[in-house]
């Protein structure tokens, strides 16, 4: 049995050690996001109301049974039974063409619009938590440094080599070391919590992979391309399905005829009639729809107009971010920096008071390497999502 579990152990540390999560992996547990759920809403509302007025029709048919004894001093008593059909009108047929061929265009373009967001979302999530875990990493490296230069700060004033004041200085360091670790061990859990809304990702956090290798700008006719975005389309796309599902509301509103037949049965008698109704409306109703039609679709004109205004200048921050951005290199001298700093401070070649706060830059400058490289990967992928077109 001793000899099974031993030869079981690295089958076991394999599977304890799983592989870093890639984006691509997030990427296949990715979470239906509310915008696309939003933009399956409006699609279907729409569709639905197309749906009420088809076949020249305003709403869905009313029909109506009745019945009821008829009585007669001469005759038996008979049961009279009448069918009564209401077929409300739509005849606005170029109304719900217009609608039609509008919410046709709308449909791939809005879909797309919501999935491209929603990547963008993910990718930027998953940059904050790997972001986040880089910078605990560090921020618990960081306090494991610090201790051991306590140590060594102790151990030279057990010797009588550096007056006390210097233990002091690391045993300050080591409270404020402790303090940063809190917080970014905070923070990780809230750029985890961020991703995991996003994504079917553990409870508890796992170690992700790196972004890889940073992609080349993008250069050449990427205003052309952001024109014709998924992003930029959406917006006039909408602006189009809202106007016409406006319209066609207004026609509804005002539509007033009906056609209705009945159909009876009197004693022994069977009466057909066939007819048109007609709605007059209320003084000022029409009026009033009117208006009420008109300034909705002044609204949406304006909130179009303010949306593209945002998406453009999103775009031009992009566009010359990148244009005037710096290549992002990692930091490769930290750990071989900070490792002869603690060996000078160690040798008595360098006291507390002069090697922390070179410890201090170095730790600065491997965050903002880190922070740098995020932030070229996350302005990538925001020149991809402005500029990535409508799929066919």
């Amino acid at each position: 049995m001793r000899t099974l579990l031993l030869g079981m152990l690295p089958c076991l540390l394999l599977q304890a050690q799983a592989p870093p999560l890639s984006y691509d992996d997030i990427l296949q547990r990715a979470r239906t996001s509310p915008g696309q759920y939003r933009a399956e809403a409006l699609l279907a509302e729409r569709a639905r109301a197309l749906s009420g007025s088809r076949g020249f029709l305003r709403e869905g048919p009313a029909l109506a049974v009745s019945a009821g004894p008829r009585t007669s001093p001469t005759a038996a008593t008979t049961t009279d039974r009448a069918v009564d059909l209401d077929l409300p009108l739509f005849l606005s047929p170029g109304i719900r063409r217009q609608l039609e061929q509008a919410l046709g265009q709308a449909d791939p373009v809005l879909r797309g619009a919501a999935e491209v967001e929603a990547r963008f979302q993910l990718r930027q999530a998953y940059l904050a938590a790997w972001l986040a875990e880089r910078l605990l990493r560090l921020r618990e490296a960081d306090l494991a440094t610090v201790e051991a230069w306590l140590q060594a700060a102790q151990a030279r004033l057990a010797a009588g080599a550096d007056p006390g004041f210097q233990v002091s200085l690391v045993e300050g360091e080591v409270l404020r070391a402790q303090a940063d670790l809190d917080e970014a061990r905070r923070q990780h859990q809230l750029a985890w919590a961020g991703l995991r809304a996003l994504a079917e990702v553990p409870g508890l956090p796992v170690p992700l992979a790196d972004p890889g290798e940073l992609p080349p700008t993008p250069t050449g006719q990427l205003q052309s391309r952001f024109e014709a975005s998924a992003l930029r389309r959406a917006l006039q796309s909408r602006l189009d399905l809202e106007d016409q599902a406006l319209r066609h509301q207004e026609a509804l509103a005002t539509s007033r005829w009906s056609l209705r037949g009945s159909y009876a049965r009197e004693g022994e008698e069977r009466v057909g009639r066939v007819g048109l109704a007609y709605r007059f409306s209320r003084p000022g109703e029409s009026g009033a729809i009117h208006r009420e039609v008109e300034a909705s679709r002044q609204a949406a004109r304006r909130e179009l107009d303010i949306a593209r205004l945002d998406l453009d200048a999103r775009f031009q921050s992009a566009l010359s971010r990148s244009q005037s951005a710096v290549p992002a290199a990692p930091f490769k001298g930290f750990e071989q920096a900070l490792k002869a700093v603690g060996l000078r401070l160690s040798e008595g070649k360098e006291r507390p008071s002069e090697a922390l706060p070179i410890r201090r830059q170095l730790l600065e400058a491997q965050a903002a390497s880190y922070r740098r490289l995020q932030a070229a990967h996350l302005l990538h992928a925001e020149l991809q999502a402005l500029t990535h077109g409508v799929n066919p």
